[in-house]
C-alpha cells in the first residue's frame, strides 16, 4: 500500500514539472521577437528608404519621364557568308574562303579584330522531296541534297562614313554569296551610360516634383521613398537585309547612309508615403 502512494505522488510530481515546463516555454517563445533585424545606417545610397514589414498606410505611386534626341555614335552591319554544295565539307570550305576574303578586305578599309566577330555559324543539310511509286501507291519522300554554310558577321562601326563602304565592298564577293543582313545605329557603351544616368537624374526630379504637388494638394506633406524602379528605353535604326543585299556588279552609285536621331527616354517610379 505504500509503495503504490509513493508512485502516485512520483507520477503527480513529474506530470506537475511537465506542465511547468509548458508554461515556462511558451512564455518565453511569445517574447522572443522573429522580424528580420535591418541595420538602416548601413544603406548609404538611398538613406530616405522606408524600412518595415507593414505597407504605410497612404502611398502616392507617381512617374517620371525624361527624353533627349542625340546623333548615333555607333554602326552596325551584319553580314552572312552564305555557301551550299553536295558535300558539307566542301561547303564549308568554300565559306571559309570568302568569309576570310571578306574579313581581309574590311582589315584593309580600317578595321582590327576588335571591330569584326562571328556572330554565328551553322552547317545544315538541303532537303528536297522526290515522289516514289510502287505496286502500293506514291509517296513523296525527303533526301538529304547537299549541304549549306551560314557565317554570320558583324561589323562594328565608330566611324560611321564608312558605313556604305563597308556595303559596297562585300557585296562584291560572289554572286548570292554574300549578304547584308542588317544595318543599324546606336550608341557606343560610354556615351549610353552617360546618358541613361542623366536621363534617370531628371525623371526622378520630375517624379518627386509631382509628387510634392499632388501633396500639397490634398493637404499631406511627402514622406518616405517606399519603393522606386526604373528603365530606359533605346531605339534602334535598323535597316534590314531587303534594303542592301545586292548581287554580284549590280551596285550601282556608292552607298550612303543616313543615320537620323534616336530618342531615349527614362522612366522613373516612385512611390511616397503620405503624412
Amino acid at each position: 500500500m505504500k509503495e503504490e502512494c509513493c508512485n502516485e505522488k512520483m507520477f503527480m510530481g513529474a506530470a506537475f514539472l511537465i506542465a511547468l515546463g509548458i508554461v515556462i516555454g511558451a512564455y518565453l517563445l511569445s517574447t522572443v521577437d522573429y522580424a528580420p533585424k535591418l541595420n538602416v545606417s548601413d544603406i548609404t545610397s538611398s538613406p530616405n528608404v522606408y524600412v518595415s514589414s507593414n505597407p504605410p498606410e497612404h502611398l502616392l505611386q507617381v512617374s517620371g519621364v525624361a527624353t533627349q534626341s542625340t546623333t548615333p555614335d555607333l554602326l552596325k552591319i551584319q553580314l552572312t557568308v552564305e555557301t551550299k554544295d553536295k558535300i558539307a565539307k566542301t561547303s564549308q570550305e568554300n565559306n571559309a574562303e570568302i568569309s576570310d576574303q571578306v574579313i581581309r578586305k574590311l582589315k584593309d578599309l580600317g578595321f582590327s579584330d576588335a571591330d569584326v566577330k562571328t556572330i554565328s555559324y551553322s552547317v545544315d543539310p538541303i532537303y528536297e522531296s522526290e515522289r516514289e511509286c510502287d505496286v502500293y501507291g506514291c509517296n513523296y519522300i525527303w533526301k538529304i541534297k547537299g549541304y549549306k554554310t551560314l557565317h554570320r558577321l558583324e561589323v562594328r562601326i565608330t566611324d560611321l562614313d564608312k558605313g556604305g563602304e563597308v556595303i559596297d565592298s562585300v557585296s562584291a564577293f560572289g554572286e548570292n554569296e554574300v549578304f547584308v543582313d542588317s544595318v543599324y545605329f546606336t550608341l557606343q557603351e560610354e556615351t549610353r551610360m552617360n546618358l541613361q544616368k542623366e536621363l534617370l537624374k531628371q525623371a526622378g526630379m520630375e517624379a518627386e516634383a509631382k509628387a510634392r504637388a499632388i501633396a500639397e494638394g490634398v493637404g499631406a506633406t511627402l514622406g518616405k521613398v517606399v519603393r522606386a524602379s526604373e528603365s530606359v528605353y533605346y531605339p534602334v535604326n535598323a535597316y534590314r537585309s531587303y534594303d542592301y543585299a545586292m548581287e554580284a556588279g549590280s551596285a550601282p552609285a556608292p552607298t550612303k547612309l543616313a543615320s537620323g536621331e534616336v530618342e531615349v527616354s527614362a522612366t522613373v517610379s516612385v512611390g511616397y508615403e503620405l503624412n
